[in-house]
C-alpha cells in the first residue's frame, strides 16, 4: 500500500514537473498572456462617472494638405469640462493611422510671457480643465490642433479627399 503511494506521489510530481517546464518553453518560443488580479478598495465614496465630464465637437476639418504645403490649417478647438472635478485630458486616436498620427496640439496659438509654446504630437499632449464655478454648467478652455506631415515619410499613393478619422478625448480626475 505504501508502494503504491509512493509510486502515485512520484507520477504525480513527475506530470507535474513535465507541464511546468512545458509552460515555461512555451513562455519562451511565443506571446505569453498573464492574468492580473487586484483588489480596488476605499473609492467608492470619492467620485463617479458623472463628476468627470467633457463636450468637444463633432467634427472639424482641417483644410488642404499638399506636398509643397505639408501644414493643415491650425483650428482652434472649445473643450468644455461639464462634470464637477478638475480633469486632464488626453487626445488619443482611436485606430492606428499614419496619417493621423502627425496631429499636432498646443494649449495657445502664440509664445506668451515668456513662456514658449511648442505643439505635441497626438499622444504626448495633455491639458488640464478647471472645474466649472459653483453654480455654472462647465467651464470652457481651448486648444489648437494641425496635421503636419514635413516629417512624415508613409507612401500615399493617391489623392486622399474626405480622409477622416476618430480622436477618443480621455478626460481623467486631476
Amino acid at each position: 500500500m505504501k508502494k503504491a503511494i509512493v509510486s502515485m506521489l512520484l507520477i504525480t510530481s513527475t506530470l507535474l514537473l513535465i507541464i511546468s517546464l512545458t509552460s515555461f518553453v512555451s513562455a519562451e518560443t511565443g506571446n505569453a498572456t498573464m492574468t492580473v488580479e487586484v483588489n480596488i478598495l476605499g473609492f467608492a465614496n470619492e467620485s463617479n462617472a458623472s463628476d468627470v465630464s467633457i463636450e468637444v465637437p463633432d467634427y472639424i476639418n482641417l483644410g488642404d494638405v499638399t506636398k509643397d504645403s505639408p501644414v493643415s490649417d491650425e483650428k482652434h478647438v472649445y473643450i468644455n469640462n461639464t462634470g464637477k472635478l478638475p480633469i486632464t485630458v488626453t487626445p488619443q486616436l482611436t485606430n492606428e493611422d499614419s496619417i493621423f498620427s502627425y496631429l499636432y496640439f498646443r494649449e495657445q496659438q502664440a509664445d506668451h510671457n515668456n513662456i514658449l509654446n511648442i505643439s505635441r504630437k497626438i499622444g504626448d499632449f495633455s491639458m488640464d480643465i478647471n472645474k466649472p464655478a459653483a453654480g455654472k454648467r462647465c467651464y470652457t478652455d481651448h486648444f489648437y490642433i494641425k496635421l503636419n506631415l514635413t516629417d512624415f515619410d508613409g507612401d500615399i499613393k493617391e489623392d486622399l479627399i474626405g480622409y477622416k478619422t476618430d480622436i477618443v478625448f480621455l478626460a481623467m480626475p486631476q
